[in-house]
This record gives C-alpha cells, structure tokens and sequence, in this order.
C-alpha cells in the first residue's frame, strides 16, 4: 500500500474521481494525480477532505501517546481556536502554535501575542505546555518550535499537527523539512481550498524514528470561504504584510469591508475604528443613509469580494454592539479579518448569515 506525500490518500489506479488516484503505480510514484496537479500546476482541487474525514482521524491520533501541535491561524484567531477542538485536546501534552505571524505589521510586539494567546486559553481552561507564534511562510521561529518539540516530545513518540482547514498546518511541517534539511520544494501539498489534507500523512523525522504527523484540518461550517467561491479566496486570505486602516467615528458613518461586512455608527461617543483585513479587500467608507442602496445595487461592483455571482447565495444579518471603552475590543469576523475598537460608541455591524462575529480583548 503506497500513500501519496501530498495529501496522504491511498495511491490507487481505478477511479479518477476517488482520492489517491493516478494513471499508472509505479515504484516512482509519490504523489496522486490530485496533489502533482496542484503543486506543478497550481489547480485547485476537486476531491476535499470532509468534517467526518477529519473526526475519524483525530479521534485515531487522540489514542495515541504522542506530543500535540495545536495550530491556529493567528489572523482568523476566534475563528479556529474552537471549543471542540480544545474540549478533544483537554488533559493532553498540548502546543498552541499561532501561525501566519508575518502578516501582522512589523511592529508588533511577539511576546506581547503570545501573552494574549495565554489569557484566551486561561478564558477557557484550557491548559497548554507551551505558547509560540510562528510564520510558516518566512520560517520566523520555526527553530524555536523545534525546540519545543525536542523539550516537551517523549521518546519514540510522534508529533501530531492539528487544527481547522486553513491554518497552515502542512506548510508549517514544510517549514521544518525546509529549516531542518534545507528542503526548498514543499513535501506536502496545500491549497487555498480548505480540505487539502485527505489522511494522516506519517514524515519520519527524529532519530528515534518519531515522526511528524499531519492531520486533515476540520472545516468550520461559520467561515466565510463557505460561502463563497474559490476565485474570491486569494481576495480574503491575505499573504502580504496587513496595511491596517484607522476611522473616526464620526456621526452616521459606515464603513464596508468589501461586501462582507460593514458597521455602522449608531452613537460615536469618542471613538475610533482599525480594520485589519487583506490589502485586496477594498474598504468603502459611506454615510449610514446609503447602506441600504450600496447593499442593493454595488455588491461586486464598487463592494468587492464578494462577486456578482456570489452575491446571490448570501444573504445579510445584524448586530447591535455597544463598548464602554474601558479596555480596546477586538470584533472577529469568521475568516476574514477584525476590527479594532477605541474608546466608547455604539455600532451596527453586518455580516453575511451564516457567519460569525466574536468580540475580545483587542489582540494588538
């Protein structure tokens, strides 16, 4: 039995429409037609992982007596530090592993994150070993999760990265094989497409002959990528570093992001606002008596993402938030970005149904 590097699917040569199929099995065959298209040609997969994928893998790996790597996106923080992923991790030798730090602006502080990243795992109980941001696209401190890995791993154990579609868990073991071996193309395949990862996907790795373990990442029904098409997803996830923008609140604006979400001022009191989101999301700042016409009429036109396509499969909902500005707050929007709030004001924020809005401490 022969598994593909990529994806960790069975090679088998009977059905293109089943994961792990290739034309020919030969004794060179290390990767399923799936993942050769996707890594030589950039195509976006047709055959995804499922949520039942991933319970059926990670109930396998939680049997196990082996270190854990919790890996969130540290972007879409609120979005994939999930309670039931932490209440399945309770009780184990946990790493939380905030990935994709180099997209916050250059000044910011790490410690003060990871100290930030600790009070939300205090907020739920949820005791880890460790608590590190990371960028797997730049190798910033990948040395030092390794030697985490080396402190914490007991031996002849394995090290199993887990955590919801899309928070870089392949890429962050790529940043290892490449950190460690000087590796320079990736082992595994990822992809914009949330379920790239089929099965486990064993890489040998310590001289012990423990391994690193990839896992399928479970897929949140709340995430905005569900509800839109794969053209829009370069759009939302951003790779470049953020170029944050900072509103006065002034009576009776209304900001849009894109056409994803939008607030509007209901009391300003002494406020501002910082959205954080992709560089390619355009920002539309308006007065709040032209929400209804821009909502009707400009949705992928002057609002963009989402496109005219998509726009008809979404629908809107509404929620009034009121912040007394004793403490910066953070609104978390499922998938694409956050705002920032300063000071005291009263806001209506909309979003697409079917999605979240978390609201935190302000995370920077």
């Amino acid at each position: 039995m022969i598994k593909c590097n990529g994806c960790g699917a069975i090679i088998q040569d009977t059905d293109d429409n089943k994961p792990g199929f290739v034309p020919k099995i030969n004794d060179k065959t290390k990767y399923c037609m799936r993942c050769y298209k996707m890594i030589h040609y950039n195509e976006l997969p047709k055959i995804i992982a499922t949520n039942e994928d991933y319970i059926r893998v990670i109930d396998n790996v939680l049997k196990k007596d082996g270190l854990i790597i919790y890996v969130v996106d540290i972007f879409q923080f609120k979005n994939t530090f999930r309670d039931d992923m932490i209440n399945r991790l309770r009780d184990r030798n946990v790493i939380l592993v905030a990935n994709k730090f180099d997209i916050f602006p250059h000044s910011t502080v790490p410690l003060k994150i990871v100290d930030w990243l600790n009070h939300q795992c205090m907020s739920k109980s949820f005791k880890v070993l460790a608590s590190m941001v990371v960028s797997s696209k730049n190798g910033l401190f990948i040395k030092d999760l390794v030697s985490l890995i080396e402190m914490f791993r007991k031996e002849d154990s394995d090290v199993y990265f887990v955590g919801s579609a899309n928070v870089g868990k392949s890429s962050l073991i790529n940043a290892i094989l490449r950190d460690e071996y000087s590796i320079k193309t990736d082992t595994i395949s990822t992809s914009v497409i949330p379920g790239t990862t089929l099965n486990e996907i064993n890489i040998p790795f310590f001289n012990d002959n423990g391994k690193l373990v990839d896992t399928p990442g479970l897929i949140n029904d709340y995430d905005v990528l569900g509800k839109l098409l794969p053209k829009s997803y370069e759009k939302i996830m951003t790779k470049t570093e953020l170029k944050p923008k900072t509103y006065p609140l002034d009576d009776n604006l209304a900001l849009f992001i894109g056409g994803l979400a939008s607030i509007e001022v209901l009391d300003k009191g002494d406020s501002a606002a910082i959205i954080y989101a992709s560089n390619d999301i355009k920002i539309h700042k308006t007065n709040t008596s032209r929400v209804d016409d821009l909502l009707n009429n400009r949705i992928g036109d002057v609002l963009l993402p989402p496109t005219k396509e998509e726009v008809l499969n979404i629908s809107y909902e509404t929620k009034e938030i009121e912040f007394d500005g004793k403490k910066k707050k953070a609104i978390w929007f499922s998938g694409f970005g956050f705002i920032t709030i300063l000071g005291k004001c009263k806001i209506k924020v909309r979003y697409i149904k079917g999605t979240e809005v978390l609201i935190t401490n302000a995370i920077i």
